[in-house]
């Protein structure tokens, strides 16, 4: 069919109903898409997710002839995992990990649409559909890993051609000045705007889903490798010039431009495999694979239609009521931070120039002990029922922010403690260090009377309590002690002794 002009009659009520479940979805759910938009608006990292909704409309219209004679039918199957995305927000909701609501309501309008236009239809457009999950903000949980590798490939390299280099953690020092990895230099941004322009590249160039499955991967890849690279050169410009280049705004300009090199290199070599259009597509006629096609009246079902709108209003009313049964009354900390030590008295608290703060914290307590030895810093935080801007486990609850002007975390890391009568944790275990002390720092989390690092494992275990009603308590819990004339061993039993006092 060439012809199109006008919309075709049995396309007027199924379009009715994707504007009615998108503007529901976008209504009953308005707080987790103004959390998205938020995050787009304040990040540069994320500002490409104002384009994804209009690229994949224009995905779609691109091949509006193939669409514009298939009939849209209810998906039963469509609906279920409507209910499934309504359930995970929920759970998500409960225990407030926004980027799992984030997914979900993105997962409801895409399965809401599937509901209301057929399997027949999505699959016929699946990638302008499922690319609108690149609307959520995500990534940032691989920040931390990807400037480790940014650190060690620029270590190796420096080695490798002849540079003297010493590193600490994501500082390292040249004879000619000093330099630190930061989070810009995580080359999140570049992976990101990759990985989005790879995909539509791979969608638009390619008919083989090998072909798009390959580019896409090397789309993923390829800005990993390339800001190893660009951060080396730029370490290198630096030190060539005595610190007179790549110090400043022009960083972030050779960056960007060593970026645009890579992805027009990256799309170039691309072109040699490229499709010619529509040569491995067979138009639905020829295929006979949907039935409906040849009805002369779509078979709309608008009870189903109905169950949509019910399953998608019903989750926020079920989410506050199961809040409302959850004690959000201020735990008592005291019973927590005075353990009991025939060796350990109450001490002064000392002039470290560090201890703990959190945002969005409602309580907390601050204990300092001493026996012989050393001084040991306790501190308990209990950030109520999470509604005051601040979460128990949160990843930017840092022991010590980045650029710091007084501080540097010289390690962080997993540490296994035996609590005694075969009970044993792992902690974070980090070292704080300034010009005049380093730290030695312990941090868990406490839900009910379990103890963890895991941050998975704590938020498992929150909405575990929270869906049955348990009201015990919710703790971050850190132990903390001067590192000056004391050996690491020696330090670590002080805090253990604390630890296991006051959270057996």
């Amino acid at each position: 069919m060439t012809d199109t002009s006008g919309l075709p009659q049995h396309w007027r009520r199924p379009l009715a109903g994707v504007l009615v479940v998108t503007l529901v979805t976008l209504g009953v759910f308005a707080d987790t898409w103004a959390s998205i938009v938020a995050i787009w608006s304040r990040s540069e990292t994320f500002t490409h997710g104002y384009l994804v909704a209009p690229t994949s409309l224009w995905l779609i219209w691109l091949r509006r002839r193939q669409y514009r004679d298939l009939r849209a039918e209810f998906s039963w199957f469509g609906l279920i995992l409507s209910i499934a995305g309504g359930f995970m927000w929920l759970v998500a909701d409960l225990v407030h990990v926004l980027v799992v609501q984030q997914w979900a309501v993105v997962g409801i309008l895409i399965s809401s649409l599937w509901a209301v236009l057929g399997t027949g239809v999505i699959s016929s457009m699946l990638f302008p559909i499922l690319f609108l999950f690149l609307m959520v903000p995500f990534g940032e949980a691989f920040i931390p890993p990807l400037m480790d590798y940014t650190a060690t490939f620029v270590v190796t390299l420096l080695r490798l051609t002849g540079i003297s280099v010493y590193r600490e953690g994501l500082f390292f020092t040249l004879t000619s000045g000093n330099w630190s990895v930061v989070e810009g230099c995580s080359g999140l941004r570049y992976l990101i705007s990759s990985f989005t322009l790879g995909t539509v590249y791979a969608y638009l160039n390619y008919t083989s889903y090998k072909k798009r499955a390959v580019f896409i991967a090397v789309s993923f890849l390829a800005p990993i490798i390339a800001n190893g690279f660009r951060a080396y050169m730029i370490v290198m410009i630096g030190h060539l010039s005595s610190m007179k280049l790549a110090t400043g705004v022009d960083h972030i300009v050779y960056g960007w431009v060593f970026f645009g090199i890579v992805m027009f290199a990256l799309f170039y070599i691309g072109s040699f495999w490229h499709d010619p259009p529509n040569s491995s597509e067979i138009s639905v006629k020829e295929e006979g694979a949907f039935d409906a096609e040849v009805a002369s009246e779509p078979r709309y079902q608008w009870f189903g239609f109905a169950a949509i709108l019910v399953c998608l209003i019903i989750w926020p009313p079920i989410s506050h009521g199961l809040s409302g049964l959850q004690n959000s009354n201020v735990v008592v900390l005291e019973r927590f931070s005075h353990p009991a030590l025939d060796t350990w008295l109450p001490a002064d608290p000392p002039d470290w120039g560090w201890e703990p703060n959190f945002k969005g914290v409602v309580a907390e307590s601050r204990t300092f002990l001493k026996d012989e030895q050393a001084v040991v810093g306790l501190y308990f935080a209990n950030f109520g029922d999470e509604s005051q801007g601040g979460e128990l486990v949160n990843s930017q609850n840092y022991l010590v922010p980045q650029k710091h002007k007084i501080w540097r975390m010289l390690r962080d890391n997993g540490y296994p403690v035996d609590w005694g009568s075969g009970y044993s944790i792992v902690v974070e275990e980090a070292v704080l260090s300034s010009s005049q002390r380093d730290l030695l720092v312990w941090r868990w989390y406490r839900i009910g009377d379990k103890n963890t690092d895991n941050a998975y494992l704590a938020k498992w275990w929150q909405l575990l309590k929270r869906l049955t009603g348990d009201s015990a308590p919710e703790l971050l819990v850190v132990v903390y002690t001067e590192l000056a004339n004391q050996e690491l061993d020696t330090a670590r039993d002080k805090l253990k002794q604390i630890a296991v006092a006051c959270c057996s």
